[in-house]
């Protein structure tokens, strides 16, 4: 069983099976503005997710999600290190196209730790393209009620396998922060406030550095 495993998650490293996945990405038509990546960081259960789509509806990005990409790719995912392996590296020849192709992308996953970033920002650093980092934040008691509805009724577009369980075990190990300053994005009642506040920072941003 582990060596179909492994010879799965290493047939998955071919860019062949990336280039596949390409039209499941939700991209606008044509890109808007010059390409730029944004990765979400963020425990499970404070809604990365509806914020990236939110964020990427705003500045007429790709939203490029982790999770949906592991249900496309795994059956029963394992969450193993070749398994994140061979995911991240799909992650990135995606990334790739779409900065190519003008666009640009909100990196939906949970970044909490640096290894899980790298290879992201050296794409961005090689391409020449500016970067930013976005924290979700939530109150803890709403995160966890979060997880409790995924557990009665997941939502359709629902990919994340976390429960409390994971939930708890990722705070216990904790928020690697990087070494750049990042945005922190308030999931709560002003949501919508929030996304136009990042958004806005961003747009800012580009816009000085282009």
């Amino acid at each position: 069983m582990k060596r179909a495993v492994r010879e799965q998650t290493k047939a998955l490293l071919d860019p062949a099976v990336a280039s596949g996945l390409y039209d499941l990405v939700p991209k606008p038509v044509r890109p808007a503005g010059a390409p730029a990546i944004v990765l979400m960081m963020g425990f499970p259960g404070v809604g990365k997710s509806h914020c990236a789509r939110l964020l990427a509806d705003r500045l007429g990005a790709a939203h490029m999600a982790s999770d949906h990409l592991r249900s496309q790719l795994f059956i029963a995912a394992s969450y193993g290190r070749r398994e994140n392996a061979a995911l991240f590296r799909i992650l990135d020849v995606l990334i790739e196209r779409l900065v190519g192709e003008g666009h640009r992308v909100i990196v939906d996953a949970t970044h909490l730790r640096r290894i899980y970033r790298a290879s992201t920002v050296a794409l961005a650093r090689r391409r020449g393209v500016p970067y930013a980092y976005v924290l979700v934040v939530a109150d803890d008691a709403d995160a966890r009620q979060r997880l409790r509805d995924r557990a009665r009724a997941r939502a359709e577009d629902d990919r994340s396998e976390a429960d409390e369980e994971v939930y708890d075990a990722m705070r216990a190990r904790g928020f690697e922060e990087p070494d750049e300053p990042y945005l922190t994005l308030r999931n709560g009642r002003d949501l919508d406030g929030e996304v136009a506040r990042i958004a806005m920072e961003l747009g800012a941003r580009w816009a000085a550095a282009s």
